[in-house]
This record gives structure tokens, C-alpha cells and sequence, in this order.
């Protein structure tokens, strides 16, 4: 039952880690083409232009979210 629960919690934790980085990135483009390129092509730049725009706290956010999902569904799917 654990594992099935991890396996849900892994792939949910994946798909709002890659939804919040995709809307940070539309929001870069949105401000500055540049930027938005950048966050496609530089990693982790999506995480440096978040935290200058009031917005892309509110999006960091949810990628913390997505990320403690992946490793609490990692842990639970491994036992």
C-alpha cells in the first residue's frame, strides 16, 4: 500500500516540480525574452529569476512543494 502511495506521491511531486518551472519560465518571457531563454538553456536559472520577482516567490513555492512530494513519495515508495 506504501509503495503505490509513493509511486502517486513521486509522479504528483514531478508533474507540479515541472508545471511551477514552466510558469516561471512563461513568466520570463513574458517579461524579457532573454530571460526566458535563459531559463531553458542555463540550469537552475529559473530558480535565481524567481527570487527576484514577487510573483515567482508564489511559484517557488510550489516547486518546494513539488520537490518534498518527490522525496517523501522516494522514501515511502523505497520501504
Amino acid at each position: 500500500m506504501s509503495s503505490s502511495l509513493g509511486s502517486i506521491l513521486l509522479i504528483a511531486g514531478l508533474l507540479i516540480t515541472v508545471a511551477a518551472q514552466w510558469a516561471i519560465a512563461i513568466h520570463a518571457f513574458a517579461g524579457a525574452p532573454l530571460h526566458g531563454i535563459l531559463c531553458f538553456v542555463i540550469p537552475l536559472y529559473v530558480f535565481v529569476y524567481a527570487r527576484k520577482h514577487k510573483v515567482g516567490i508564489w511559484m517557488l513555492r510550489a516547486w518546494y512543494l513539488g520537490i518534498a512530494l518527490i522525496v517523501v513519495g522516494g522514501v515511502m515508495a523505497s520501504s
